[in-house]
């Protein structure tokens, strides 16, 4: 899902930029770029009062790409891989199966596992591919027979909470309302910085 913003009246900004060179190019790179640093913040504040997960799980996959004077927009995107399980805070083993919490608006449920793996989901801490490094997760045998391989459970990505209505609807709110109070400022800005 793609929402776009834009700066509205550029018309009045340009006109009071128009002897300074490059100022309204400085003036829309800067809002932009400081938009983008407030609405990933936002973002990343709605996704955890709405998901179980903590801030830095969001961070790590956010990716920010900033305007300059030749492309005058900015994105903030997701990597789109799946959360595992074990990534929801609280996530916890229990004699009678594992208990997550996906969403704060939603008790414990317990982790049935996928129809087409093996018996009961199950924690289990394993090499992550660096020497002496484990990292824990909830797994599932890929066969009856054995103990391995297994397989992790994974659910909804982070890129998928971002694009939830009410996130999604949240921040391009957010983004506009900043846009609007940003570019007065950076005009501003340039125009007491700039000495003819």
């Amino acid at each position: 899902m793609e929402h776009f913003l834009e700066v509205k009246n550029l018309e009045v900004a340009e006109a009071m930029l128009r002897g300074i060179p490059n100022g309204i190019e400085r003036a829309v790179a800067g809002t932009v770029n400081k938009a983008l640093g407030k609405v990933k913040t936002e973002m990343k504040a709605k996704v955890t009062s709405e998901y179980n997960i903590k801030k830095m799980e969001v961070e790590k996959l956010l990716v920010l790409q900033k305007a300059n004077f030749s492309t005058l927009r900015g994105t903030i995107s997701a990597r789109s891989y799946r959360t595992p399980l074990s990534k929801f805070i609280g996530t916890h083993s229990r004699k009678n199966g594992i208990k997550v919490r996906v969403k704060k608006t939603e008790g414990f449920k317990n982790s049935q596992g996928k129809e087409r793996l093996f018996g009961k989901p199950f924690v289990a801490n394993v090499e992550t591919g660096h020497e002496g490094t484990q990292h824990m997760g909830i797994f599932q045998r890929k066969t009856q027979k054995g103990r391995y391989p297994i397989e992790q459970l994974y659910t909804v990505s982070i890129s998928e909470m971002l694009g939830s209505e009410t996130v999604s609807e949240y921040a391009v709110e957010k983004g506009q309302d900043y846009l609007e109070q940003i570019m007065a400022k950076e005009v501003d800005r340039i125009l007491k910085g700039y000495v003819k």
